[in-house]
């Protein structure tokens, strides 16, 4: 559970299609035991639907990472824009309990007509987190790894390569190299 929880109960009593636009800031949101979003701000619109409340969220904030290249923690900029349904639990008019949604872990609204953000910005941020995260200092640096193999020659020493117009000409040059060195003619 988080703290941002919008009362969308009032809007429940309107008519399909109306709508109510918010402003929100959050200092913190643990996303998992290790990573927290931070510095969040954004806007929610809530319409209402015939099971509850579509919500169409943007939002922004910052995680703490640590680069897969140096190592060094970074912090990652997130830029969130989803839309998700939240689904009524309890009837407004009558208080009495709605039939489950037919979806697959949706979202609900709680029994006091609570809509959770939080959980679904917790829930889209861990999506857009990138699974290996590269430092904006290392972003642009290609990566280099040297092998040493013995055995191996270099075939630049040992024969001149002339300029080829035809890329496939190059690889068929290589292949008579490598059948003339094996045997096969």
């Amino acid at each position: 559970m988080t703290d941002l929880k919008f009362n969308v109960a009032q809007l429940l009593r309107e008519e399909m299609g109306a709508r109510r636009d918010y402003s929100f800031t959050e200092e913190r949101l643990a996303l998992d035991e290790s990573l927290t979003l931070r510095d969040i701000s954004g806007t929610v619109r809530f319409t209402r639907t015939a099971t509850g409340v579509w919500a169409n969220v943007k939002a922004r904030g910052t995680v703490r990472m640590t680069c897969v290249r140096s190592l060094e923690e970074f912090d990652q900029p997130i830029e969130l824009e989803f839309s998700d349904q939240f689904h009524s639990v309890i009837d407004i008019f009558t208080g009495s309990t709605l039939p489950a949604p037919v979806e697959d872990d949706p979202f609900v609204l709680n029994e006091l007509h609570m809509a959770d953000i939080g959980e679904a910005i917790r829930e889209y941020t861990l999506l857009e987190l990138p699974l290996n995260p590269v430092s904006p200092a290392y972003r642009d640096k290609p990566v280099s790894y040297s092998v040493q193999s013995e055995g191996i020659e270099d075939e630049s020493q040992n024969e001149q390569s002339e300029p080829v117009e035809n890329p496939l000409d190059a690889l068929k040059a290589w292949a008579d190299r490598h059948n003339r060195r094996n045997g096969r003619s």
